[in-house]
């Protein structure tokens, strides 16, 4: 408990002499303002949070064509039992090689995607031309068809982008995956995803399969910097998804087994610690996720959780690789902190993405030269990425009969709240309109594109107004005639 003395000694400059110019300054009495400020209970919890754009996922594969539609039914059932806020919805496009996709396709796609949109879910999306390791004979033969592709598919794409998270790959390779293609050239590479980018509203993401990927497209050895982050440009928007990962010491070819050489044109690959240390600072900005596969050394419980937590991985599958996951299931985490004794597969799936919590608050005034309060609070990330999405921050301050006093806009970006790292944001309160009593505090976290609130990973739950910050009172003392002025020092 803190008490803070508040005091206001406003002057009035009158010309009590007779000479032009020359005034007396007199001093109004003293006004006396307190502010009682108590801190809330920050306890941490272990809870899985149900949050927008991280976690688990399951896949999901469509085939357009123009015999054979979607069964509605069995899409609407599938929907029914899946209880994760991510999915990975595939479209595939092999029955198109050699022209556009028809209106009947697209008109499948639509109901596809608005579908997963009024389930609430956000989408990871992905078009390729294969799922059977043939991508060289089912894609199209002329890389203008592909092109003409994306720009049918993004015009209905950019109609759910509130509800599209991001897009995998640039629609080649087997599976989508960018590999074993007739169009992954440096030159292809760098012109499907230029054209996707050009094409696919800015509020989605992009993604490609390899840092080596990331590196040529961007034309740089070097990942994107906070000072360019959220920019819009292309090495802005494009993070990772890896289906090799953790599967061994290069990630099933994701990586390199010498050391990485900087060339020209931005090709080559790092060996496994050199790509780790690349994507620990890219994927600050931009998203990482994937499967985990082949149960082996570089997957055990210990050795995942630290390179999941270096790639800043948001978002995993949740039936690949099965027997990676059952060994996580079957092993613990030991800590000195809230998940000291839980199962690994909810240890890692609790740290996927985001996981903000609210540490400490402060109420402070400096007694002269301020005319509002100052609350400070410090949130704490512990997921093992940042949240990419921008949320919307408000502390509400409620009155003791339960009225709201007071909405405030915080100004911060969430989306710079590091992994294992703190973030302090304030907001001024102009207790000056306030009347004597006793007021609560209360902060939410908005996220506009789903319209949901944001779970925080405090054990205390969110109230009507969000979750509870602290209390403050405030008392107030009139000027008397008999006050002595005081002149501050």
């Amino acid at each position: 408990m803190k008490k803070i003395l508040l005091f206001v000694i406003p002057c009035i400059l009158l010309n009590i002499f007779n000479i032009p110019g020359i005034g007396v300054y007199l001093y109004r009495p003293q006004e006396y303002y307190t502010i009682s400020y108590q801190p809330g209970d920050y306890t941490l919890s272990s809870q899985q949070l149900d949050n927008p754009y991280q976690g688990w996922y399951h896949i999901y594969g469509y085939v357009l064509s123009d015999t054979e539609l979607i069964n509605v039914d069995d899409m609407q059932k599938a929907i029914a039992k899946d209880r994760n806020q991510l999915v990975l919805v595939q479209i595939n496009l092999l029955e198109y090689p050699d022209s556009e996709i028809s209106a009947l396709g697209l008109s499948q796609l639509e109901t596809i995607l608005l579908a997963w949109r009024d389930a609430g879910k956000q989408i990871i999306l992905r078009f390729l031309y294969d799922w059977d390791g043939k991508a060289r004979e089912t894609e199209p033969k002329d890389i203008s068809i592909i092109k003409r592709h994306m720009e049918q598919t993004g015009e209905i794409v950019n109609k759910y982008a509130k509800n599209i998270y991001l897009l995998q790959g640039i629609y080649v390779g087997n599976c989508g995956e960018m590999n074993n293609s007739n169009y992954m050239s440096k030159e292809n590479l760098r012109e499907l995803a230029a054209h996707l980018h050009s094409i696919i509203d800015p509020g989605i993401y992009l993604s490609v399969r390899t840092p080596e990927h990331y590196r040529i497209v961007s034309q740089s050895s070097l990942p994107i910097s906070g000072e360019d982050a959220f920019s819009g440009e292309i090495a802005a928007r494009i993070g990772l998804f890896n289906d090799g990962m953790l599967g061994s010491a290069n990630d099933l070819g994701t990586y390199g087994d010498k050391p990485f050489e900087i060339s020209d044109d931005f090709t080559g690959k790092g060996t496994r610690s050199e790509e780790i240390a690349f994507q620990n600072s890219l994927c600050d900005y931009v998203p990482n996720g994937g499967e985990v596969v082949l149960d082996n050394e570089y997957n055990d419980f210990a050795n995942a959780v630290e390179d999941l937590k270096n790639m800043h991985v948001s978002y995993l599958d949740s039936r690949y690789d099965l027997q990676v996951l059952d060994k996580w299931r079957n092993d613990t985490y030991h800590g000195d902190d809230c998940f000291d004794g839980a199962d690994g597969y909810s240890y890692i799936g609790a740290h996927l993405g985001y996981r903000y919590a609210i540490r400490s608050s402060d109420c402070s005034f400096d007694n002269f030269h301020n005319t509002n309060a100052t609350l400070s609070v410090t949130m704490e990330n512990s997921g093992f990425s940042a949240g990419y999405r921008p949320f919307l921050s408000t502390v509400t301050i409620v009155r003791e009969n339960g009225s709201i006093c007071d909405i405030i806009s915080v100004d911060t970006d969430n989306r710079l709240w590091k992994s294992g790292e703190t973030a302090t944001w304030t907001v001024p309160l102009d207790i000056r309109t306030y009347q004597s009593g006793n007021y609560q505090v209360y902060y939410r976290l908005y996220d506009p594109a789903s319209s949901r609130n944001i779970l925080l990973a405090n054990e205390t739950p969110a109230r009507k107004y969000g979750y509870y910050i602290g209390s403050f009172t405030v008392g107030y003392k009139a000027p008397s005639k008999t006050d002595t002025p005081e002149l501050p020092q």
